[in-house]
């Protein structure tokens, strides 16, 4: 029997590859999305830099089973419900790199992987993903007060929105820039100009980057309003991720009619060697 080893899958098939999550929907909604997500920017850059889209030996019309790498963002999804397909293929991936798995469904097996393969877990922080489909955020009421505006962001405020996040790292900036050029976004702004609260969407279709510059004035929950009401006439149902610890933000989304679908896991692991990207963790280099 040949070795296991990843294929990637061509541009050409990418559509069909989507439409293999169009069943049971929208259970694969998100398997879908991303797909999809990829297909747009590829109008944008034919080559995308530092992405990798996998299958196992080619397979993956049988049971959509990907890993998709773009710079440290990791994507792995599979059909199978056994995820024997999606374990080989997690065995093949070079853990020596940082990877970031975000809004990780498997992270039993991705745990499972580690462990075979010695590799160390930086961060692991659960999360709950949240669900508002399109219908219900089309008759969201949004009422912008005198002297505010809701438009979408422009490249140029990524540096700003980059400087507030807690989470940058090498690279974010980059990646906010990607995401207001490329996806939706929404940004919330006072009459000179300044930005006041913004939010944008993900690779898989999942709301991202919700934040604000003061809190306790409402702009998270305008800002949020006013974004759902845009996907929906994009015709896409919204998606959040929410730390479980993230009070603040769990009755932001439950007060907006979001309802909880699971648990997921951000799961970041260590990298085994001098790389541009790193987790922050001490580590001795060889």
């Amino acid at each position: 029997m040949p070795e296991d080893r990843l294929v990637e899958i061509p541009r050409c098939n990418w559509e069909e590859w989507r439409d293999l999550y169009k069943r049971e929907w929208p259970r694969h909604e998100l398997a879908y999305n991303l797909v999809q997500n990829y297909i747009d920017w590829s109008k944008h850059d034919r080559k995308i830099k530092d992405l990798a889209i996998y299958s196992l030996n080619g397979s993956w019309r049988e049971n959509g089973t990907y890993v998709v790498i773009d710079r440290i963002d990791m994507y792995v999804y599979t059909l199978d419900e056994t995820l024997e397909c999606l374990r080989r293929t997690l065995m093949l991936v070079d853990w020596d790199y940082y990877h970031v798995l975000p809004m990780c469904p498997f992270e039993t097996l991705v745990f499972d992987v580690f462990r075979h393969l010695d590799v160390k877990v930086f961060a692991a922080r659960p999360n709950y993903m949240y669900f508002l489909s399109k219908e219900q955020a089309s008759v969201l009421p949004v009422s912008v007060p005198v002297g505010l505006s809701l438009t979408e962001l422009k490249p140029e405020h990524a540096r700003f929105i980059n400087d507030l996040w807690p989470h940058r790292e090498l690279g974010s900036e980059f990646f906010i820039e990607r995401l207001i050029r490329w996806n939706p976004s929404m940004g919330l702004f006072d009459a000179t100009g300044q930005l006041l609260g913004w939010c944008m969407l993900t690779q898989p279709g999942v709301i991202g980057m919700l934040g604000v510059i003061e809190k306790r004035k409402g702009y998270g929950k305008l800002v949020l309003t006013g974004f759902v009401r845009r996907l929906a006439e994009l015709g896409l149902n919204s998606y959040a991720s929410v730390l479980v610890e993230n009070e603040p933000s769990k009755a932001l989304f439950t007060s907006l009619g979001f309802k909880v679908l699971g648990r997921v896991n951000w799961i970041r692991n260590c990298e085994r060697k001098l790389v541009e990207w790193k987790s922050g963790a001490e580590i001795d280099y060889k």
